[in-house]
């Protein structure tokens, strides 16, 4: 085995690839997959419980105009017995912060409901390591199949970048698997819709890196915000500081400041790893103060807010700029100016938010959180939550007599504080 972990193509001898396929979840993960699936050739038919998805599912491929054939369901029981069945279901952590793969578990249930022998199953939700050689295995081999025999098992860590104009196609794909077998069934799957596979050679592998790419931002994405307050403090401009960093052509990676990093990956996969590093009796404590430092950004921001007011904001007027997790994206999921939000009102404030990529709805999410119906005058405070390109950053300064600026983006002026 190689020292590297990958696995040279002449290990794989991929046999043929039957051509019905069951993507199970159809969020930002399973949509793009299914849909390269279906234009690859295979018979795709995807699965979700909620029927807007499965519906929006159909209308998307309606709206691609490929050849293939597709369709969407939100029953089970319509599902179609099918040799390739892949889980892209959401794997959060519960509301004590641990992992929780019940909807993993759910959807293995139904993968197994309708595996046909000589079938594989294919884990691309972001699980910890041994979830596939683990959890999915037991269930497939529970229910009477042996694995690299009567099913194959594999997994394919998901890899995208919600907001990037960049399908599955063209993102290299992580394969690992538990046998020989699996790994090139699976290869004859991925192949088809895959422009560059990496198999390795272990699922742990596969996992593990997965958990270690949203790891690395992480703790990239804590130093950055704390470099930030200490550059600020200098009289020196963090983004200048990051791009002239950026121009060494080895050895550095550009990450910016920011209002804290959300999402439904980078504050969330560090816990699937430091889970069971300290199982195995090895947590760190780089990753452990990361996370610690990311969770507490929104309460930075809110005390910095409350020292330039003069120690409350009982009462202020503050509007924040932005709540979705990442610019240009309608996704609210670990939103830090949602957690500063509800901070806000929690401390007496009269908070408000502006937010032109939602559109008009009012996501139950702000749920008792008033939608500001203009920008201008009136305002004690504005933070720039989330730099949305519709907003005038260099207008941003005369909305108020103070705006907290976390991302170092709004021109300098008498009432911008960079924090």
């Amino acid at each position: 085995m190689p020292d590297t972990g990958l696995l040279p193509d002449a290990a794989l001898q991929a046999p043929a690839c039957a051509g019905r396929v069951v993507v199970v979840g159809l969020g930002y993960v399973g949509l793009p997959i299914a849909l390269e699936a279906a234009a690859a050739g295979f018979d795709v038919t995807g699965f979700d419980l909620d029927p807007t998805a499965a519906a929006g599912a159909e209308a998307a491929w309606r709206g691609r105009g490929a050849p293939g054939r597709f369709a969407a369901t939100a029953e089970a029981a319509r599902l179609p017995a099918a040799e390739t069945w892949l889980i892209c279901v959401p794997t959060p952590l519960d509301a004590v912060g641990r992992p929780d793969l019940s909807m993993v578990e759910a959807a293995l249930a139904t993968c197994i409901a309708g595996l046909v022998p000589g079938g594989l199953v294919c884990l691309v939700s972001t699980c910890q390591p041994g979830a596939t050689n683990g959890l999915c295995r037991r269930a497939i081999e529970a229910a009477g199949f042996v694995v690299g025999r009567d099913a194959f098992l594999a997994v394919s860590p998901e890899r995208e970048n919600p907001g990037a104009a960049v399908g599955p196609r063209l993102v290299p794909r992580l394969l690992g698997a538990p046998d020989p077998a699996s790994l090139a069934r699976a290869r004859a799957f991925w192949e088809r819709i895959a422009d560059h596979l990496v198999p390795v050679a272990s699922p742990e592998i596969a996992e593990c890196a997965k958990l270690l790419e949203n790891t690395y931002r992480l703790v990239n994405i804590a130093l950055m915000d704390e470099l930030h307050r200490g550059f600020a403090a200098l009289g020196v401009p963090t983004r200048a500081v990051v791009e002239a960093a950026a121009t060494k052509p080895f050895g550095f990676a550009p990450f910016w400041p920011g209002a804290g990093a959300g999402g439904h990956c980078i504050p969330v996969d560090p816990a699937y790893l430091q889970m069971e590093l300290a199982r195995v009796g090895a947590p760190s404590a780089v990753l452990a103060a990361a996370a610690a430092a990311n969770a507490a950004r929104p309460a930075q921001i809110l005390a910095a807010l409350e020292a330039a007011l003069g120690g409350s904001v009982q009462q202020r007027r503050v509007l924040v700029l932005g709540v979705t997790y990442k610019p240009e994206v309608p996704d609210l999921r670990g939103a830090a100016p949602i957690a500063l939000l509800r901070a806000l009102a929690a401390r007496g404030a009269r908070p408000a938010w502006c937010d032109p990529v939602l559109g008009p709805r009012h996501p139950p999410e702000l749920a008792g959180l008033p939608r500001a119906e203009r920008t201008a005058g009136g305002w004690d405070a504005v933070v720039l939550g989330t730099p949305h390109r519709a907003f005038d950053l260099a207008a941003v300064p005369a909305l108020a007599p103070l705006v907290l600026d976390p991302f170092g983006l709004l021109p300098a002026g008498p009432s911008v504080r960079v924090v």
